[in-house]
């Protein structure tokens, strides 16, 4: 089961990264609006997914479950998700794929602390190298490239930051559910969260924009369903079917994977990121052997 675990993981990771170029590409709308789009979108593909293998909600599942799954969607899918897209429009792609070098040590130190779980071998070799990989990766020698916007750092870092401490908190609910099922409790919680908090900030239409901006759709739907669909169903699965760790480390390959693409879609990438992808790759093998 644990090897099924670290297969989903790293097809999070690839999922996640196709995505993180797709938002890219989506203008005009705010983060909040293609954050409601996705999980709206999501939404409705995990529907027609319970409908189609015919699953139910499971209305016998305890009260602090469902206040976790639903808490858990609120911040991972209204606070960081938004968050992370609002960072991700003022710094390219391979930064904002640097910034994610925070969840694997945040998921960590919680699945530590809150969860009991120990650290292998592997991870005490890999984590380390996965995260000075990361940081070659976005080291940018003063004078040589454009500045890095240090507002979109922050907070793609606070939103992966908030991320991990919500599928922490999701962790032992997803143990005790079915995995479609919990993702459905978590997309829908989150999403009615966002635009609640958007309409009663008087922000209702610019929230609801990018449902009626359909020329923005050519990106926006693809990069909400890597995303926001098959991502997120790869993403829990890694957490339910293994250690949360584990997953959360091998979730950061995600960034060599934009940074691999990014290339391959046309951008220059200076030699040192290829270094530090090198180094963040044997982590995660690191982590697969012990």
């Amino acid at each position: 089961m644990q090897a099924f675990g670290d297969a989903m993981a790293l097809g999070c990771a690839l999922a996640w990264a196709l995505a993180v170029l797709a938002f890219r590409r989506v203008q005009g709308v705010g983060s909040a609006a293609l954050n409601l789009f996705k999980n709206t979108l999501a939404s409705v593909l995990l529907f027609a997914t319970m409908l189609a293998t015919g699953l139910r909600f499971d209305l016998a599942r305890g009260w602090s479950d469902w206040g976790a799954l639903a808490l858990s969607g609120v911040l991972g899918l209204a606070v960081a998700d938004t968050l992370f897209l609002a960072g991700l429009r003022r710094v390219d792609a391979s930064i904002a794929a640097v910034a994610d070098c925070a969840y694997a040590p945040t998921v960590l130190a919680l699945s530590v602390l809150a969860l009991g779980e120990p650290i292998t071998t592997g991870l005490w070799i890999g984590a380390p190298l996965v995260v000075l990989g990361l940081a070659v990766v976005g080291w940018e020698p003063r004078g040589e490239a454009k500045p890095i916007d240090r507002r979109g750092l922050v907070l793609c870092v606070a939103g992966v930051m908030t991320t991990a401490v919500a599928v922490v908190l999701a962790k032992r609910a997803l143990d005790r559910s079915e995995l479609i099922e919990a993702t459905a409790v978590r997309l829908v919680a989150g999403s009615i969260a966002l635009f609640a908090w958007e309409t009663i900030a008087g922000r209702r239409r610019e929230v609801l924009a990018l449902f009626r901006e359909r020329a923005s759709w050519k990106w926006a739907v693809p990069g909400a369903v890597l995303g926001s669909y098959v991502a997120m169903i790869l993403w829990l699965g890694g957490m339910k079917y293994g250690a949360a760790s584990r997953a959360a480390l091998l979730n950061q390959s995600g960034a060599v994977f934009v940074l691999v693409l990014s290339r391959m879609s046309g951008e220059v990438v200076p030699s040192r990121r290829w270094i530090g992808a090198a180094i963040a790759i044997a982590g995660v093998a690191a982590v697969l052997a012990w």
